[in-house]
């Protein structure tokens, strides 16, 4: 290479290079070095290389005086921000011969850019979780153990950080909750839908146990892969208490155990959606959720867990269901779901979740190892179906069938 083209690198090179004497003096630098290092300086001249890094950096020249050897490496990639700045450089500082030292300078704004957004998010999580009282914030690696704990979590489980971390997600559970096993098959349904939501006991760190609804979100790498997850938990203890008070002093239109429509109400409400789907063309859809062996359990378990099952599908179906749908117990055991400007592939839809969360739900007290299932059927307005009974039909026969092919299953009404 000719000394012109050597010349051309260096001078054009992205690459800030600098050669600088023992006491760092500059001797000469390229247009990359400049615009690199001009951040640092006060005065914007490049003169002395020590004196302009002084601030950020104030051991350089002590640096180079111990430097012993001949030529090397004196200093690799020294990561420097400018004050005041979301500009940077990473420096590495070579000695080439005696008296001659090459600084290499090379851009890391991205990298301080991204520190500082980190810095600035990290900043907005603590307030928020400063701010929120009811809210327990923490996150899990893949096999479900706690490892980042935040100060939210630790008011509502009153676990210090230092007694968590390290420790299985499990440990916050009250002990007949299911463990371990429990536990996975949580992780499992996060993994695979992206996320997933319950409501039970979770328990503090001297034993007591408080009411909560629990999110448990998946957090993935580049190829897809679950590889912790995020956990907000919910105190709601106060507001169960709220519902159960409301429940009592409800009136004739709602059912006194579950807390949703009672049967005449929600058919004097149906029948008004019914008349409107058919006068505007609208879709309408009725879902039927019906539990699965229902008399074996009660005969089993007794009237207690009876009444444990019907408000725990109540619930299920309020909180799966849009503030525009309709929830009523409309039979002994029996709830319907009423879907307006809902057409039946939308129903299908809600049908599996109600489905699939009550077949997760943990019972409380002496009921905890119980698991329960549902049948639920699903039938619209359509040209041969206009009226209440017609959709109740449908949705029973939709439920027939369900059960016919071996119960736990949603079912459409086709004709």
């Amino acid at each position: 290479m000719t000394p012109e083209a050597l010349l051309d690198l260096f001078l054009l090179s992205p690459v800030g290079l600098v050669e600088v004497d023992e006491n760092g003096r500059v001797e000469v630098a390229n247009l990359a070095a400049r615009r690199l290092l001009t951040p640092f300086t006060s005065t914007g001249s490049l003169e002395d290389l020590f004196n302009t890094l002084v601030e950020v950096a104030p051991d350089l020249a002590a640096r180079v005086r111990g430097f012993d050897g001949p030529r090397g490496i004196i200093l690799d990639n020294l990561e420097l921000l400018a004050p005041g700045q979301h500009s940077g450089l990473f420096l590495s500082l070579v000695k080439v011969s005696t008296g001659r030292i090459v600084a290499v300078a090379t851009d890391a704004s991205a990298l301080a850019s991204a520190r500082g957004m980190v810095s600035r998010l990290t900043q907005r999580l603590d307030a928020v979780q400063g701010a929120v009282r009811e809210y327990a914030i923490y996150t899990l690696d893949a096999a479900g153990i706690v490892d980042s704990w935040s100060s939210a979590a630790e008011r509502v489980h009153q676990w210090n950080a230092g007694a968590i971390v390290g420790e299985s997600m499990a440990t916050l559970l009250p002990p007949d909750h299911g463990g371990p096993t429990y536990l996975q098959d949580t992780l499992a349904l996060a993994a695979r839908n992206g996320w997933c939501e319950e409501e039970g006991y979770r328990q503090r760190q001297d034993g007591t146990t408080f009411w909560a609804t629990t999110v448990v979100s998946a957090l993935r790498d580049a190829a897809g892969e679950a590889v912790g997850f995020s956990v907000v938990t919910h105190d709601v203890s106060e507001r169960r208490k709220l519902e159960e008070r409301l429940r009592d002093d409800a009136s004739s239109t709602t059912d006194y155990l579950t807390g949703v429509s009672a049967r005449r109400a929600f058919f004097d409400v149906a029948q008004s959606e019914v008349a409107r789907a058919r006068r505007y063309g609208q879709p309408l859809t009725m879902l039927l959720v019906d539990p699965d062996r229902f008399r074996d359990l009660v005969e089993q378990h007794g009237e207690a867990f009876a009444n444990e099952w019907l408000r725990a599908m109540a619930w299920v179906c309020r909180q799966e269901s849009r503030t525009t749908d309709v929830v009523g117990r409309i039979g002994g055991e029996a709830f319907g779901v009423l879907l307006p400007s809902t057409e039946l592939s939308g129903g299908l839809v809600l049908a599996e979740r109600i489905r699939e969360r009550m077949a997760r739900h943990v019972f409380s007290g002496d009921f905890t190892q119980v698991r329960t299932t549902l049948s639920v059927g699903v039938a619209e307005v359509t040209d041969g179906i206009t009226s209440v009974d017609g959709l109740l039909g449908a949705a029973g026969t939709a439920v027939e069938r369900a059960r016919q092919a071996g119960m736990n299953l949603v079912v459409g009404y086709d004709d």
